[in-house]
Order: structure tokens, then sequence, then C-alpha cells
């Protein structure tokens, strides 16, 4: 004999009417959702950068003697500007009016000949007052090399020693 039972019509009325209870009625779906990236490119502007890349050096001077650097490309304050090539921009200077050291201050000024623009470093340079904004251009590489000399006058008596002043470039596109 058959281990095998058949269900009967009553079991198969049972489980038809406990499938048509539980299931849930369709629905039309009435929504959707997608999604898709902005994408630009941006021909934009080159960051600016200014780097420091020779302190001004006046050497050894003599108390009650003024002096001024000898070789420009050598001694002067120089800074290398990088940014987007041809761009306009603005060069300032915050400079010092006094060294320090170890007998205290001493006088450091800055003439209307002082600053120095480098075209190309070292060869060619011209002139133009660092007391005053400079409005200039990045060359076609995006460089500009700018300097900065000035006078020392340490007065007679000065002691003997090195004296120091900060000299700050800002520079920014027009």
């Amino acid at each position: 004999m058959s281990r095998f039972h058949r269900p009967t019509f009553a079991a198969l009325t049972v489980i038809f009417a406990f499938g048509v209870l539980m299931a849930k009625p369709a629905t039309a779906q009435t929504t959707a959702s997608a999604s898709v990236q902005a994408i630009a490119l941006v021909s934009g502007v080159a960051p600016i950068t200014a780097v420091g890349v020779n302190d001004l050096s006046f050497g050894t001077v003599f108390a009650g003697t003024p002096s001024t650097p000898a070789d420009p490309a050598s001694q002067a304050g120089r800074f290398n500007i990088g940014g987007e090539p041809s761009a306009g921009v603005t060069v300032s200077f915050t400079l010092p009016v006094q060294l320090t050291g170890p007998g205290g201050n001493i006088p450091i000024s800055f003439g209307t000949a002082d600053g120095l623009i480098w075209a190309p470093f070292p060869t060619t340079f011209s002139t133009f007052d660092p007391n005053v904004p400079l409005v200039s251009a990045l060359d076609g590489s995006g460089a500009l090399t700018v300097g900065v000399t000035g006078t020392v006058s340490p007065p007679a008596g000065t002691t003997t020693g090195t004296y120091t002043g900060t000299i700050t470039l800002t520079v920014s596109y027009l």
C-alpha cells in the first residue's frame, strides 16, 4: 500500500481559499524615479602661488655707513609667483622700517627703484616702487619673478651682530 495520499477536494478547497484570502490585491505602479550626474569641465583660473626664494642680504656692513646690495641677482630678496598664464596680478609688499638685532634696531628704507621685476631671471630686470602696489602680469607660462632691494643705515656705534626683519609679499589676481 502506498504511503502517498491524494488530497481531497475539500482539502484543496481550503488551501485555495486560504491563498485567496492571503493574497494582496495587485496595484499599478504610479511613480518612478531616476537620477543623473551634473558634470561640468571647467576651464578656470589656476591657483596663484608665491614662494620666497632668496633673502635680502646686505652682507657685512659698517656702522655709520648706509649700504645697499651690490648684486641684485644674488642679494635682492626674491619671490617666484605662479598662476594662470598671462593673467594680470597686483603685487604688494609689507616692508620693515627697521631691522632688529643685538644692539637694538637699525633703520632700513626702500626707495622708488628698489622693487625689481626680472624677465627673465637673472639677466634682465626693470624697477618699480615697492612702497606702492605693482600692477603686472604673469608671463605666457604663468610665472613672474619679483624682488626687492633697499638701504640699511646702521648708526655709528651700532653693536656688532646680525640684524633681521621680515619682508612679506602679497599677490592677487586683478
